[in-house]
Formats: C-alpha cells, structure tokens, sequence
C-alpha cells in the first residue's frame, strides 16, 4: 500500500523547518505537534523520519546538556513517571504507579498542570507514598512546558525514566531525546496500532501486546533488542457498590456493550448494529445496555426498531459491577476496545468479538484457546445465543477466563524487573502482521476537512494563526462543537 503524504503535512514540514531557521522556538514545536497529529488521525504510517530528525534538532539546540551520569548504585531507586494526559481512573497511570510504589522504588509523577485537583482515584494510590508529584502549570504553553519538564529531570536526577503520553508530544520528545544516556528511558507503546511521535525519545519500547511488538519492529524499524514485553491489567474498582441499570433487573438477560461510540461506526455494513439487532430479535427477553459517548445515531435506529429494549447510558464507575450484572459482553467493531476486553475477562464475561484482521491479538493470556474471537458474525450470534439459553454452558465459559488477564501481583512484580534488570519473564514475539486492510479501512473513513483542521484550531497553537488563518479558524469552531 503506498504511502501518500497530505499536503498539509508537507506545508507543516516546511514551516517548521524555516521556523527553526528563524529560531523560533514556539512556532516550529507547533507546527511539529500539528503535523504528528495529522499524521496520528490520518495512520497510513507509524513514523515519519523527518518529524523525528527536527525533534531531535530543537531538542539539542535549545535544552543544554544534562549533567553526566551519577554513580549508580547495583539497583535503579528513582524513577520518573512522566504522563502527558493528566487522567484519573483512565488509561494505564493508575497500574504502573501502584505497582512502582508497591515495589518500593522513590517514584516522582510528572504530569500536566489541569491535573491537579482533578486526579481523586491517582491521590488516593499515591497517599502516604512518599512519591513526589511535579505539576508542569505552565497554561499549556509548549515552550514552558519543555522547560519546566527539562528542570524536573534535573532536579529528580532519575535512574529510570518512563514515557507515557499523547502521539503528538513535541515537548516532552524533546526532553526524553535530550536525557539520553543518562536514565534508562522506557515509552510505554500505549498507542500501538497507530501513529506516534517519539521515536527519538527512549531506549526501550515498552510493548503491552505482541501485537504492538510486531508493528515497532516491522512498522516502526525499531530494534526487536530494544523492546520489552509487559501485559496489563485493568484498573477496574471492585469495590464501588452496583448503582442499577435504568430498567427492572430481574426481567431477562442483560447484552451490554461500552466504550466511545466511534468504534462502532467504521463499517459500511454496521455489522455491529446488525449482530445488536439479531440478538435482540431472536431473544425477545433481552435488553441491550451501551455505555459509552459519542454518536449515537444507530443507537437511536435500534431504540425505534426495539422501543423500551435498547438504553444509552454515559461511562459507569461501578463497571465491575455491570459486567458482573450484565450476561454477556459484546466488544465494538470495527474497532475492538482492549480495556473493555480486559474489563470483562476480570468480571467473568466472556468479551465476545468480531475479529478484524489481527487488530485484538495478544490482549488476553492465551486468548486463541478461549473461544472468544469470531471470524463471521454468525459464529458469534450461534456462541450468545448459547451464552443467553444455557446458564450452565455460560458458568462453564466464564469458569474458562479464570487467569486469562495478569495478576495485579504479577505485573508489579514483572515491573519491578524490567526497572531493575532491564527484563521481563514475557518473550518478545513479533511475527509480520499486514496491517494493510487495517490502514485502508483508516483512509475510508478519514474526513479530510475535519481531520486536517482540528488540530490547528487549538489555542496552544495560535502561533500558527497568521500562516493557516482558515484552518486554525475551521478547526477552531470545530473544537467548539465538541467534534473531536
């Protein structure tokens, strides 16, 4: 499949390059972080080499030397969690911090300005931790955020250093790139199917999926020496009691589905719709449950064909619970969402999916004997109807996912490895994956005009305004409808 640049990418590319001319800092950085960004919604490649090089350039030219290495003791103590998205209860913060802590290392959280206040789940891990937390308030200004990151570096002198963040972090690339040699640094591949910047900025690629692994080395060009294998758990609270669901529990069986609603809408034929649709015609008992943002438009096609048996609801902190209400669980195509795949292992429900090429491999221990991936989706319409009709079949395949998702014990003890001996138990296995079908399908559904605006139209971006009026204007408005 032959790669296509977008004019727009090429145009950013030369900004940046005339603004790194001119010294100006600010500009280039943005136009850098607009064409990574392009090129993460666009995904027809996994890296570009020239956004790579200029990160590399500013990096070297505008942040001075760090200072050279400690003597280190046998075992690595300090490390610095740098996370770029400042979420609470989301993503994979909450896992890797606990289990940081939890192995005794001086653990010092680097995060975003806005997440201060706002991270009540993250406060409650890290109390009486002793682990230190830098806030970078720096009103998302790129240049003060490269500074203010850069000075914590020199302050924690880490021994290790972990890189967790958006595809488009031009700062925090910068100051990753510029530690080299002094801290061992790990990117956790978070976004492994799609496009990032940051290949400049660590020594080992953390993959999470054989998967990922695959595409670093095949996609990437990364080195399969310099990648390391650690499977996650869901942070899922077990804890928070069950707060119902907006309909009489006792009167059948449960379908439910979760996540953003753009998962669901990639496909032409709405197979997903289609599969929601059979199973509640041919189980007239049953009531369909989705969780999730987004739009909702065939979810309103469903409500009118089945009125009273289809119901929307927002993101759930009680999701354990759901799950566990809940009879089975039908994972989202065309694009499959891995955190609820986990999410419902955890509860005991198997994550029924439509395969779609190889886009959920690896997700699950052993997940090619578990009988929950589905080449057509008549397979899987046959395996609910058993899971909706047979209680003593679905208690023998929720029996099955026992172990099929790490241990939370597991995993700190795996983490704390790879911090002290640059290892895990898990081999690195990266056989080809033509991903080919998977970027076409990417290319179909890319709205030129949305998706090469929007990301202008952020104010950090201003600087940009007076070369792109239309576009920072176009994508400006667009933010301000939430079409994000």
């Amino acid at each position: 499949m032959e790669y296509r640049e977008l004019p727009v990418v090429t145009e950013l590319k030369k900004t940046a390059e005339k603004a790194m001319g001119k010294r100006n800092l600010p500009r280039a950085m943005a136009a850098i972080a607009v064409a990574a960004e392009i090129l993460y919604r666009y995904n027809q490649i996994y890296w570009d080499p020239r956004l790579e090089e200029m990160t590399v350039t500013l990096s070297e030219t505008y942040l001075q030397s760090p200072p050279p290495p400690e003597e280190q003791e046998s075992t690595p103590r300090r490390v610095l969690f740098y996370d770029g998205f400042g979420f609470d209860g989301r993503g994979l913060v909450l896992v890797f911090l606990k289990a940081l802590v939890k192995a005794g290392f001086q653990v010092t959280y680097v995060t975003v300005g806005h997440a201060r206040g706002n991270q009540p789940r993250l406060d409650g891990v890290l109390k009486n931790t002793g682990t230190r937390k830098i806030y970078l308030d720096t009103g998302r200004e790129r240049k003060a955020t490269l500074l203010a990151l850069d000075h914590a570096f020199r302050e924690v002198r880490p021994q290790v250093a972990f890189f967790y963040t958006l595809p488009y972090d031009v700062p925090g690339a910068m100051v990753f790139h510029r530690w080299q040699g002094t801290c061992r640094r790990y990117q956790i591949d978070l976004t492994d199917h799609a496009y990032w910047l940051g290949k400049c900025a660590f020594d080992r690629c953390l993959s999470l999926r054989s998967l990922g692994a695959s595409i670093a080395v095949h996609y990437r060009e990364i080195s399969r020496e310099d990648i390391r294998m650690l499977p996650y758990y869901a942070p899922i609270d077990k804890t928070i009691p069950f707060e119902g669901f907006p309909f009489p529990e006792e009167d059948g069986p449960v379908i439910f589905s979760g996540g953003a609603l753009y998962k669901t809408l990639g496909d032409p034929q709405l197979e997903y719709y289609k599969m929601v649709h059979s199973l509640l015609e041919d189980h007239p008992d049953a009531r369909f449950l989705y969780a999730g943002t987004g739009d909702d438009s065939q979810l309103k096609v469903l409500e009118g064909a089945f009125p009273g048996r289809v119901f929307h609801i927002p993101e759930r902190k009680d999701l354990y619970q759901v799950l566990r209400h809940c009879t089975l669980y039908l994972n989202t195509y065309p694009m499959f969402g891995g955190m609820m795949m986990n999410y419902a292992a955890l509860a005991g429900r198997p994550p029924l999916t439509l395969k779609h090429d190889h886009d959920a491999d690896g997700l699950l221990f052993d997940q090619d004997k578990l009988g929950v991936e589905f080449d057509t989706p008549q397979e899987l319409l046959k395996e609910a109807h058993c899971l909706l009709t047979d209680p003593d079949y679905r208690a023998r395949r929720e029996q099955e996912l026992q172990g099929c998702v790490i241990t939370e014990e597991r995993f700190t003890a795996q983490l704390a490895r790879l911090v002290e001996e640059d290892t895990t138990e898990f081999a690195v296995d990266t056989p080809f994956v033509d991903t080919t079908r998977f970027r076409q399908e990417y290319l179909e559904r890319f709205d030129v005009a949305k998706e090469t605006t929007l990301p202008f139209g952020d104010r950090i971006n201003l600087c940009l305004l007076r070369q792109y009026p239309l576009r920072w204007v176009q994508g400006y408005w667009r933010r301000k409808r939430g079409q994000e």
